[in-house]
């Protein structure tokens, strides 16, 4: 086995969600020791999208975080995060190995398509992991939930980083700290944060298409999905685990925002994220129950609607409180 270069002191631990777990043990290589809910709350992560798009797989998609938390986080804190890109894949590569060689980490934006423990499973462009070594042939990555440094060809890293996905496409995202960490209170940026987030879910840049605009023509379409769509259980499927299973800390990501929220003195509205976490879980339930059934049965469809409407009541309640705190 070649013999490989590790970052010294790096310490890769696990969590839910991959742009909140990278951030945070990048900066806790660096000094600044935050939560992974903190770092979520902070880069104003809770957000929703809904895209239908026929012809694509699945085409009905939802997403319940923001589209650049990693980026968002930076603008956000003040914090000196670096964000450089590159259009020649050679350069992007000799960049990461050079920093890894003078002993620091480097945050990498990926579609996880192109990662060898993923095995080409679905195209998610912006998945976030920390490079934490490497050799001859394998990077050595701190992913997300994996309890170990996970190996990947540098092959495979190469095309993971500049992916062309139409959503995101990538050019060498990398991240890096810039500057000193040290004495940086996360209280002071907390109010920005969460205005930041409540602004997009409430007046969202991108219109019916994010926020509770997207919100409520997804309760308003989602129980007739069978009759719009012949991947009407695949979407089904798909969007249940995106909403409880890939990375979101359940609930849509609002359990990891409403842990946020307690943990920054905003004890009212995290109950009420709570509750929205757990209508969203409902929500999934339901879709998966849809996503079994061989034809399309009403009551069950009924039910998703039924399911939608209550998150979307949830979402109004939550965001409408965040905006009247500011």
């Amino acid at each position: 086995m070649p013999e490989a270069t590790i970052v010294p002191g790096y310490r890769h631990r696990p969590g839910n969600h991959c742009g909140s777990t990278a951030l945070r043990n990048l900066l806790a290589f660096h000094g600044l020791k935050l939560s992974e809910e903190m770092v979520f709350g902070l880069g104003a992560g809770a957000c929703f999208y809904y895209v239908a798009a026929d012809g694509q797989s699945p085409s009905r998609f939802t997403n319940g975080r923001t589209a650049r938390l990693e980026e968002r986080f930076a603008e956000l804190t003040g914090l000196p995060l670096r964000l450089s890109t590159f259009a020649d894949a050679a350069e992007s590569w000799r960049a990461a190995r050079e920093l890894v060689d003078a002993g620091r980490p480097a945050l990498l934006l990926t579609d996880l398509y192109y990662l060898d423990h993923y095995g080409n499973s679905a195209h998610f462009p912006g998945h976030a992991v920390v490079l934490a070594g490497y050799d001859r042939e394998l990077a050595y990555l701190s992913d997300t939930a994996f309890e170990e440094l996970q190996r990947t060809r540098l092959a495979s890293l190469r095309r993971a980083r500049h992916a062309q996905h139409p959503l995101f496409p990538l050019a060498g995202h990398m991240f890096t700290v810039a500057g000193s960490l040290e004495g940086w209170d996360p209280g002071a940026a907390v109010p920005r944060a969460v205005e930041a987030c409540a602004e997009r879910m409430l007046r969202p840049p991108l219109g019916d298409y994010e926020g509770l605009p997207a919100l409520r023509r997804f309760a308003a379409e989602v129980a007739g999905w069978p009759q719009a769509t012949e991947d009407w259980r695949w979407c089904a499927r798909f969007n249940y685990q995106v909403i409880e299973r890939r990375g979101t800390g359940g609930g849509n990501f609002r359990l990891m925002y409403a842990r946020f929220l307690a943990e920054a003195g905003y004890e009212d509205a995290a109950a009420l994220a709570f509750e929205a976490a757990a209508r969203w879980s409902e929500l999934a339930s339901a879709l998966l129950a849809a996503s079994e059934a061989s034809d399309p049965e009403r009551s069950v469809w009924s039910s998703v609607g039924s399911a939608a409407a209550s998150v979307l009541a949830a979402e109004q309640r939550l965001w409408s409180a965040l905006a009247g705190t500011q």
